[in-house]
C-alpha cells in the first residue's frame, strides 16, 4: 500500500480518536451507570453529534457545508462536553473527577483503544486487497458520499436526479464525509476507510456493550474476555453456512442430506475433483446471505428472490456503505443507552438520593398528559433525555427501519426497570407510552428537515401478509445456531431451576403470541382484499392455488369479495403453516420462556426486595425477546416495499437480531458461569463448548472470503502476477479506463460547486451513472430504478430517460437547446461508454458547436452555457 495512503489511514484514525476525545466528558456524566463510563462509545458518540451539529445548522441556514462550519460543530461539542462535565461537577462533588476516573481505568482504557486500533488496521488492509467501488450498490453509496461533501447546503442534491435532493437516508454518508474532511482524505480513499471504521466500530461498540453487562453484573473475571470474544463475534464472524460450503465440497453427507437441507447451490450433484468454490474468486460467499429457500405458498420455488440474511461480516466483506452498515455502530451505541435506562443509580458514585415517588404515587393518574411528561422528563434528566432522542433520531436518519427497533428496547428497559423497582402496577403501561411519546416527539423535531424532504418508496398498505411457506427451522439455524445455542441453554436451565412454577404464564405467552400474529397476518390480508391492487394480488394467487372466486366487481370493490377471497384461500395458508411449525414454535416458546422468568424475577415485593437490582438478566432477556420478534413476525407479515415481497424485511430485521442475539449469547455463558456452580456446571460447559465449536466454523468465512476477493482483484499468490494493494477507490478504473480515470480526476479536481454534467443513460447495476457517482456531479438521470425505490411512483426517471436519449442523439444542437437549458446542463460529457451507445451521427455535433472543457484519448467534455 502506498505511503500516501498509509498516512492517510493514520489521519482518518487520528481524526475519529480526537472525535472521541470531545465526547469523552459527555459520555463520563450522562453515562455514569455503566462501569466503563460509556468510554467504549465514546468514537460513535462524537461523530454523531458532529455531525448532528453540522446537518442541523446546516439545514436552517446558519451554516454552509465546508470544512470550517465542521472546525464549528467540533468547537461547540468540545465547549458542550465540558460545559454539561464542570456543571455536574459543581452540583456533586462527591462524584471522580474524570482525569481520576481515566487513571483508575487505565487498563479498560488502552483495552478498548487497542481493539479499536487493531481492527481498524486489520480492515484497512483487507480493504486494500479488494477496494473497488464496483458491483452491487457501490456506485451509488459513492454518489451519495460525493454529494455529502460537495454540496454546498443540506439535504445534499441527488447526484442521479438533477435538480432534486436526495430522497433516502443519507446521515451516514454526512457522517463519513464528516470524518473524511477532517482527516483532509479524497472520498475514493474515505470509501474504504469508512468501511474499516465501521467494523472497528462495531466491534468496539460490542465489546463496550458485553463487558458493561457482565460487570454490572458483577462477572468481573469473564468481562473483558467474553468482550473481547463479542469484538470478534458480532463484526467478523459469519453463519454457519461455510462449515456447509466445506462440508459439501469435501464429499461429505449424503445426496439425500443435502436435497433435505435444501439450500440452493448446495442442493446439486457435487463436481467430483472440482476445486472447492470456497478457494476460488467467484461469488461463492453470497450463498451466506441467502440461505433460506423461499417457496411460494403454492409449492413453487422463488428462485433468485430468497430472502436477504445477511450478517455483518458478509456486508464488510462485501464492502457496501449500506445505511445498515452505516447504523450498525450506532445500534450498539443505543443498547447501551437502553442498558442506561434499566440499570439503577450507582452507589459507590454518590450518595442515594431522595426517592421522588412522583411517578409511582396516585399524583400521576391525576396528572393531565402535560404534567405526566414534564413528571417523566424531569425523572430522567433533560440532559439524558436530550441525548437519548439524539441518539435514537440519529438512527431513524441512519437506517429508518432501525428506529423503532431501538426504541422499543429503550422502552422496555424503561418498563422493567419500573416493574422491578415497584412491583407490577397499571400506570406502568401508561407510563412506558408516555416514554415512547416523549422520545418520539423530540426525534420528529430534532430531525425534522430530514422527514420533510423524505419520500418513502412504500405504499399503502404498508404491512402485507406473509404467503410464502414458514422458514424451516434448520435453514434459521445455520444463520442464528452459534448464539441461540447458548441462549437456549440459559433459557432452560433458568427454567428448570424455577421448576417451570410459572409454565402456564409462558405457555399462554406463545399460544397467544402466535394466535395474535395469525390474527395480524389475517386482518391485513383483508385489507389488501379490498383494495384495487390488493384484489388483484389475491385472484391471481387463487388462480395459482386453482381456487375458484366469485366475479371479482370492476368498480367500488366490495368489502365482502374480499372477505370472501381471503376466506377461501384461508385453507390452503393454515395447511401450510401446519406443514413447517417448527419456527413458529421454536420463538413462541423463546418469548414464552422468556416472560415466564420474568415474572419469576419479579413475583412479588419481598423477591424484589432481596434481588439485587444491579442483575440485568432482566435486560438480557429483553434484547433475547426483542431478537425472537424481529425473527417470528416475518414468519407472518411483512413490510411493504418495491420488492413485493419479505426478503427486505428479513434482511433488515434479521440483521439486527443478529446482534441482540450475539450480545445476550455472551451474556448467557458469563451468566451461566457464575450462578450454576458444583454439579450444575454442566450447563456453562454445554454453552461454552457449543458456542466455541460454532465459532471456530463461523471464523472460517473471513478468511475464506477475503482470500476470494484478494484473488479477484489482485490475483493469486501462485499466478505469480499480483495487482498492488491499495485503498484507493478508483484505482480499478485506472487500470482498465486510464482516460476515463484522468477525465474523473480532472473533474473532481477542477469543477467546483454542483453543475449538471451530462453522461449517458442505463439500466442500474451497471456502468451507467458512472461519472456522476464518481465526482458527486448531478446527471439528468442516473440510476432510473434505484430513483423508482427511493421516490415511489414518480414520472419523473421515466420523462428524463429519452430527453437525455434525445440529445446524444440528436443530429443538430439547435434541436435539443430546450433540453440542454431544462437541465441546467453544463457539461457534456462523451466517453466510449456514450460512443459505442451514440455512435458518431449525434456527437459530432457538439465536436463542431461547443467549446471543449477537458479532452484526452477517447475522453471529451463540453462545455454548455445554460440559458
Amino acid at each position: 500500500m502506498p505511503l500516501p495512503e498509509i498516512f492517510a489511514a493514520l489521519r482518518w484514525w487520528a481524526a475519529i480518536l480526537i472525535l472521541g476525545i470531545a465526547a469523552t466528558p459527555l459520555a463520563f456524566v450522562l453515562f455514569q451507570k455503566l462501569p466503563d463510563r460509556g468510554y467504549a462509545f465514546v468514537k460513535m458518540l462524537g461523530l454523531l453529534l458532529v455531525s448532528y451539529l453540522f446537518w442541523i445548522f446546516g439545514s436552517l441556514g446558519f451554516l454552509t457545508n465546508n470544512v470550517g462550519s465542521l472546525l464549528v460543530s467540533l468547537a461547540a461539542l468540545i465547549g458542550l462536553s465540558l460545559w454539561l462535565y464542570r456543571y455536574q461537577r459543581s452540583k456533586d462533588s462527591v462524584q471522580p473527577s474524570l482525569a481520576g476516573w481515566l487513571q483508575e481505568h487505565r487498563s479498560q482504557i488502552i483495552l478498548t483503544e487497542i481493539v479499536f486500533a487493531l481492527l481498524f488496521f486489520i480492515w484497512v488492509w483487507v480493504r486494500a486487497q479488494n477496494p473497488a467501488i464496483a458491483a452491487t450498490e457501490k456506485p451509488m453509496e459513492f454518489a451519495f458520499l460525493n454529494s455529502a461533501g460537495r454540496s454546498p447546503n443540506f439535504p445534499p442534491l441527488d447526484p442521479w436526479l438533477s435538480g432534486f435532493a436526495i430522497s433516502y437516508y443519507y446521515f451516514g454518508y454526512v457522517m463519513t464525509s464528516v470524518i473524511a474532511r477532517l482527516a483532509l482524505v479524497p472520498e475514493p480513499l474515505a470509501f474504504n476507510l469508512g468501511i474499516a471504521w465501521l467494523l472497528a466500530a462495531t466491534a468496539t461498540g460490542a465489546f463496550g456493550v458485553v463487558y458493561n453487562l457482565l460487570s454490572a453484573q458483577k462477572v468481573r473475571r469473564s468481562a473483558r474476555i467474553l468482550g473481547l470474544v463479542a469484538a470478534l463475534a458480532i463484526p467478523l464472524a459469519g453463519n454457519l453456512e461455510i462449515g456447509l460450503e466445506v462440508a459439501y465440497a469435501n464429499g461429505l453427507g449424503s445426496p439425500a442430506f443435502w436435497q433435505w437441507l435444501d439450500v440452493r447451490d448446495l442442493n446439486e450433484a457435487r463436481s467430483d475433483g472440482a476445486t472447492p468454490r470456497y478457494e476460488s474468486s467467484n461469488w461463492w460467499w453470497w450463498r451466506s446471505s441467502r440461505p433460506i429457500h423461499e417457496y411460494h405458498i403454492s409449492g413453487r420455488s422463488e428462485d433468485g428472490l430468497e430472502p436477504i440474511a445477511e450478517v455483518p461480516i458478509f456486508s464488510f466483506v462485501l464492502g457496501d456503505m449500506h445505511p445498515h452498515v452505516l447504523a450498525l455502530p450506532f445500534a450498539l451505541l443505543s443498547l447501551a443507552l437502553a442498558l442506561v435506562w434499566w440499570l439503577p443509580e450507582r452507589a459507590d458514585l454518590k450518595p442515594a438520593p431522595k426517592q421522588d415517588h412522583s411517578l409511582a404515587s396516585e399524583a400521576w393518574d391525576s396528572s393531565g398528559w402535560i404534567d405526566r411528561f414534564h413528571q417523566l422528563v424531569r425523572s430522567i434528566g433533560i440532559p439524558f433525555w436530550l441525548l437519548s432522542a439524539i441518539v435514537l433520531g440519529g438512527l431513524s436518519f441512519l437506517n429508518t427501519w432501525d428506529v423503532l427497533i431501538y426504541l422499543f428496547v429503550v422502552a422496555g428497559a424503561f418498563f422493567l426497570a419500573r416493574w422491578r423497582d415497584e412491583g407490577w402496577h397499571s400506570r406502568i403501561i401508561s407510563q412506558t407510552i408516555a416514554v415512547m411519546l416523549i422520545l418520539l416527539l423530540p426525534i420528529i423535531l430534532l430531525y425534522l428537515p430530514f422527514f420533510l424532504s423524505f419520500r418513502s418508496q412504500a405504499g399503502a398498505p404498508y404491512i402485507l401478509p406473509m404467503l410464502m411457506r414458514p422458514t424451516r427451522l434448520v435453514q434459521f439455524l445455520i444463520i442464528f445456531a452459534m448464539p441461540l445455542w447458548a441462549i437456549s441453554i440459559l433459557l432452560i436451565s433458568l427454567a428448570l431451576r424455577q421448576r417451570f412454577r410459572f409454565w402456564k404464564a409462558g405457555l399462554a405467552t406463545a399460544v397467544l403470541l402466535i394466535f395474535v400474529l395469525f390474527l395480524l397476518s389475517l386482518f391485513f390480508g383483508l385489507i389488501v382484499a379490498v383494495s384495487p391492487e390488493g384484489a388483484g394480488r389475491i385472484a391471481g394467487l387463487a388462480s395459482e392455488l386453482d381456487l375458484s372466486l366469485p366475479p371479482r366487481p370492476e368498480q367500488n370493490l366490495a368489502a365482502g369479495w374480499g372477505v370472501t377471497a381471503v376466506l377461501s384461500i384461508l385453507p390452503t395458508y393454515l395447511q401450510a403453516r401446519v406443514a413447517y411449525p417448527a419456527l413458529t414454535l421454536f420463538l413462541a416458546a423463546t418469548v414464552g420462556l422468556v416472560v415466564m422468568i420474568w415474572l419469576y424475577q419479579f413475583r412479588s415485593q419481598e423477591a424484589r426486595q432481596n434481588t439485587d437490582k444491579q442483575d440485568v438478566l432482566p435486560f438480557a432477556l429483553l434484547l433475547i425477546a426483542t431478537g425472537t420478534l424481529l425473527t417470528l413476525g416475518p414468519e407472518f407479515v411483512y413490510l411493504r416495499d418495491n420488492f413485493g415481497m419479505r426478503l427486505n424485511t428479513i434482511f433488515k430485521f434479521y440483521y439486527q437480531a443478529w446482534v441482540m442475539f450475539g450480545i445476550a449469547a455472551l451474556y448467557a455463558i458469563g451468566y451461566l458461569w457464575q450462578e450454576w456452580r458444583g454439579s450444575r456446571r454442566i450447563a456453562p460447559v454445554l454453552a461454552t463448548t457449543g458456542y466455541a465449536l460454532a465459532f471456530i466454523i463461523a471464523f472460517l468465512f473471513p478468511i475464506y472470503a477475503v482470500n476470494s476477493r484478494t484473488i479477484e482483484y489482485r490475483g493469486s499468490a501462485a499466478s505469480g502476477v499480483r495487482q498492488p494493494a491499495t485503498i484507493n477507490g478508483l484505482a480499478q478504473v485506472e487500470r482498465h479506463n486510464p482516460d476515463e480515470y484522468a477525465a474523473i480526476l480532472w473533474l473532481r479536481e477542477n469543477v467546483s460547486g454542483m453543475p449538471v454534467i451530462l453522461e449517458a443513460v442505463g439500466g442500474q447495476y451497471s456502468g451507467y451513472g458512472r461519472i456522476s457517482a464518481n465526482t458527486g456531479l448531478p446527471t439528468i438521470l442516473g440510476w432510473a430504478g434505484h430513483e423508482y425505490q427511493w421516490r415511489g411512483n414518480t414520472p419523473e426517471p421515466g420523462l428524463r430517460e429519452p430527453a437525455v436519449n434525445e440529445i446524444y442523439s440528436a443530429p443538430d444542437l439547435l434541436s435539443v437547446v430546450d433540453l440542454l437549458n431544462r437541465y441546467s446542463v453544463e457539461y457534456i460529457y462523451v466517453g466510449e461508454l456514450e460512443q459505442g451507445l451514440y455512435g458518431s451521427t449525434g456527437l459530432d455535433k457538439f465536436a463542431e458547436q461547443l467549446d471543449v472543457a477537458y479532452s484526452n484519448n477517447s475522453v471529451t467534455i463540453y462545455r454548455w452555457q445554460p440559458q
